[in-house]
């Protein structure tokens, strides 16, 4: 961390030995080999072991072994001030003068084939550590030891070296020296950041209504410390209201970095386009873009090691180099600018990306790198700091973050395990632990008494000790034996068991039985708040904004925010009248309705196409349903051509989809899409590409077991459970479907909601303000009409 407290003042960093050792001297290669996650335990006991012998051993001599013992020291050096602090495996002192510094190292290799090379980074800690403490007690001398630890067996070797204090002064020097170069390029950063930024001018040229009052909700958000929630209509420029505030913030001292995160790609490139719209204004700060190792990788399958992979083979000997070249020339690191540096060097462009965000002022990112305890960025996230979190789209988070706070086990997955490995005699030992889960999984699901599910409020502790002895025994036979079936299944019982750890009041075990009677077990995270605020709490400050955040009430609860938060409700900015809304109040598409509503729905969809020619979209509830609108209105109609979304859609199928709709249309089109799917949100058709929506249904979740389970928490809470379960969710998907229609102030456009619950008050209060001119469709009123009539009215302002 930079801190610099006056103008002319020193520069002053804080950053531990370990983190100067590793990200200076580290070497060699990237290598995915499996590591057991109980070794880091055994390591520690390890340590502890040596640690006490020490003691002993010192005891008898008359001299004084402290372990874990705590060293600091700052060092002026050109324009900085290094804050360098660090705990020491082993510090042994005679008569208060420090006469030894020990590092341990924990490892697999047998202790008598690793060997004494002084030059070797396992000394560089302890050379340090030994620097520091010449220093300040003004000892001329001192040994160093290294040890290695044999995690399997204990033995020991120990390797010991003189040190004189000049010799040590020379190497730390040194390291410094080389850690300045990257310190001077992260400090010159800050500045052309700082300057720039006090400078930037709104990168447009004017506030659209209701911008103004965004960008500066969230500047005092950030300045006190608070969290917002923001629900801000399309059209209000939510990307630049939201970085645009940030940026000042940061320049003004209020804050360390930006984190951007969001769902999905398409809002990653909004925030990037933004940024470098900014850039071309004069700003100039580094932000990089965060993008899933597999779909960055170079290769084909994923292999992350130096056999298979040229930019895994000596990457650490590389990157360094990459850094200081791409910090040194780029600003917004996109995933194409980030790829193109990682060839050029040979780097992992995964890894590379992820240490080209401690040089970076904005980090754009998936949800999952800030909140998901298998993902977040530990490097950030272990401590926090004072981060702001910018969260788009964040209507989507409550149901991600119950995915990402929950874990699940199949009985059918240690069945097939269980045959696989009872066919190899190298992995035969592990059945037996198989055996013992698969019991438990009967012994769980026996209470069912045939039901397919149930829920219970008490996590599975018998299950979950039992896969306790399996990660063990599992991890074990994996560091001797790789295999893929059983590295699967160890690391599924791994996301159990941490989930476990998080298990309280707001889970519930979740049993469901499916084929052949295999039950699976989800430790199901019902409420996310606490665990979101928890995230939360290690930033500065909390920003939440959609469109369609809806009840506002609901969200800052759910989302982790508390009463002295921040509710901001925004009204569209465009003009009511660009827009026809329509309810058609006269179908029930009930789940038990939908056989007899299929010709009515056809024939209306039929209607608000054939009344303006231009391309449309409908939105269903199911793909089922769709589909079989889809045929009434092929067989009915096949004059009008329709394009339907397929259950399974590549990127190359998603982009020839929405290429169809392109503008000035000579014929109509009428697409088919489900709600709350890939074409429900997040696409931008602007202008003539999209001239009306059809949403069929009130979006209502999947009536089944794990929603009903929500609604009785929620309901037990003293809220309505079943719109905190279905409502409210399904309310937001029809919003985000019907935002597909008008995209700017230019556009317009006809949303038509077919449902008679959308008549509703329940259902009516849960509209936006600019909804409240929506016509109700009764008897014989005419669709066709009153677009037509629509269409033919002069836009406001025209004459």
């Amino acid at each position: 961390m930079i801190e610099k407290e006056s103008e002319n003042a020193p520069i002053e960093i804080k950053m531990s030995v370990r983190s100067i050792v590793e990200f200076i001297l580290r070497q060699g290669s990237i290598d995915s080999g499996f590591i057991s996650a109980s070794r880091a335990v055994e390591g520690t006991r390890l340590h502890q072991s040596i640690q006490k012998r020490r003691k002993k051993e010192a005891a008898k001599l008359g001299r004084t072994y402290e372990s874990e013992k705590k060293l600091a020291i700052s060092l002026p050096y050109k324009e900085f001030i290094f804050n360098i602090e660090g705990r020491a495996d082993g510090v042994e002192t005679f008569n208060n003068a420090f006469i030894l510094i020990e590092e341990i190292k924990s490892t697999l290799k047998p202790v008598s084939a690793m060997e004494n090379r002084p030059d070797h980074w396992h000394w560089a800690q302890a050379k340090c550590y030994g620097y520091i403490c010449c220093l300040q007690s003004l000892t001329a001398n001192i040994e160093i030891q290294l040890t290695y630890g044999n995690l399997e067996t204990e033995e020991t070797v120990e390797f010991k070296q003189p040190f004189s204090f000049a010799e040590l002064e020379a190497f730390f020097m040194e390291l410094i020296e080389k850690y300045w170069e990257f310190a001077k390029m992260d400090a010159d950063r800050l500045k052309e950041r700082s300057d720039t930024a006090k400078l930037l001018p709104f990168p447009f040229s004017k506030y659209r209504p209701g911008q103004r009052e965004l960008c500066i909700s969230i500047f005092t958000a950030i300045k006190k410390k608070k969290k917002l929630f923001a629900q801000a209509p399309t059209g209000i420029g939510k990307t630049a209201s939201a970085l645009y505030p940030s940026i000042k913030a940061l320049a003004e001292g209020f804050g360390e970095k930006i984190f951007y995160c969001t769902a999905k790609t398409i809002t990653r490139q909004v925030a990037e386009e933004t940024l470098l719209l900014m850039q071309s204004q004069g700003l100039r700060m580094r932000a990089a873009t965060i993008t899933a190792k597999d779909k960055i990788c170079f290769l084909e399958t994923r292999s992350c090691t130096p056999e298979d992979c040229e930019y895994a083979l000596d990457h650490f000997n590389r990157v360094n180099g990459a850094i200081l070249d791409i910090i040194t020339n780029e600003t917004i690191m996109t995933r194409a600018v980030i790829e193109s540096y990682a060839k050029k060097h040979r780097v992992c462009p995964f890894e590379f990306s992820l240490d080209a965000t401690l040089f970076s002022d904005a980090i754009i990112c998936d949800y999952n790198h800030v909140y998901d305890p298998k993902a977040s960025l530990k490097r950030f996230f272990a401590d926090g700091g004072e981060y702001i979190l910018l969260t788009d789209e964040a209507h989507n988070l409550a149901d991600r973050a119950r995915d990402m706070f929950s874990a699940t086990i199949s009985k059918s997955d240690f069945a097939s395990a269980r045959e696989a490995f009872g066919k190899k005699s190298d992995l035969y030992k592990i059945t037996g632990k198989i055996s013992k889960m698969i019991q438990s999984f009967t012994q769980l699901h026996k209470p069912c008494e045939g039901a397919k599910a149930f829920s219970a409020k008490a996590q599975p502790d018998a299950l979950i000790g039992v896969l306790k002895e399996f990660a063990s025994l599992a991890g074990e036979t994996l560091q001797k034996t790789p295999s893929d079936e059983l590295m699967n299944l160890y690391f599924s019982a791994m996301d159990f068991l941490r989930i476990s750890d998080l298990y309280d009041s707001r889970y519930v075990t979740f049993i469901e039985l499916g084929e052949k009677g295999f039950a699976s077990i989800k430790l199901y995270c019902l409420d996310p708040s606490a665990l979101l605020s928890k995230v939360e709490s290690l930033c500065r400050c909390s920003i939440f904004f959609s469109a369609t955040l809806t009840p506002l009430n609901y969200f800052r609860g759910i989302l982790g925010g508390g009463e002295e938060d921040y509710l901001l409700k925004l009204r569209s900015p465009f003009p009511q009248s660009n827009l026809c809304l329509m309810v058609d109040r006269r179908i029930s598409t009930k789940y038990k309705d939908r056989a007899e509503s299929v010709m009515p729905i056809a024939n209306i969809l039929h209607e608000m196409a054939s009344s303006r020619k231009g391309n449309y979209l409908a939105f269903f509830p199911s793909y089922e349903y769709l589909k079989s609108v889809v045929d009434a209105v092929n067989e009915s109609y096949p004059e009008l051509r329709t394009l339907v979304q397929s259950t399974e859609m590549d990127e190359e199928s998603r982009r020839a989809f929405l290429e169809s709709f392109a503008p000035e249309s000579r014929e109509t089109l009428l697409g088919f899409a489900v709600l709350g799917g890939l074409f429900s949100e997040g696409i931008d058709l602007k202008a003539d590409r999209l001239i009306g929506a059809a949403i069929v249904g009130v979006g209502l979740p999947l009536i089944c077991p794990q929603r009903d389970v929500i609604a009785d928490y929620y309901s037990s809470s003293g809220e309505n459970g079943f719109d905190y379960a279905y409502v409210f969710p399904g309310m937001n998907k029809v919003l985000q479907a019907a935002g597909r229609v008008i995209r700017s102030e230019t556009d317009q456009g006809v949303v038509l909601l077919i449902d008679s619950r959308f008549s509703r008050p329940d259902y009516r209060r849960l509209f936006p303000p600019e909804w409240s001119h929506a016509k109700e469709l009764r008897g014989s009123d005419s669709i066709s009409a009153i677009v037509r009539a629509f269409w033919d009215a002069p836009l406001d302002g025209d004459e």
